[in-house]
């Protein structure tokens, strides 16, 4: 198991920390979830055999929460978020 913090773009209210928590709680190898009303950090232990931090992202983003786009050291972004 290992354990992954999860930036995300916005902050959580109480019916987003239910959606957040049960969208990730139903992945595969997922074995906890700990999300807190008004904070924007989700953190997950998961088996990294069952699924991956992308995978992860991925359920969080349909579910409406995207993650925070990641800033390089030069201010651009990678692109890799599509952004």
């Amino acid at each position: 198991m290992i354990h992954h913090s999860l930036q995300l773009a916005s902050v959580l209210d109480v019916a987003g920390v239910i959606k957040v928590m049960d969208a990730l709680r139903a992945v595969p190898g997922v074995d906890a979830v700990e999300a807190v009303s008004g904070e924007r950090v989700v953190e997950v232990r998961f088996d990294q055999n069952r699924t991956s931090p992308q995978e992860l992202g991925t359920v969080l983003a349909r579910s409406g929460y995207p993650q925070q786009a990641t800033r390089h050291a030069g201010g651009s972004c990678c692109g890799g978020c599509g952004g």
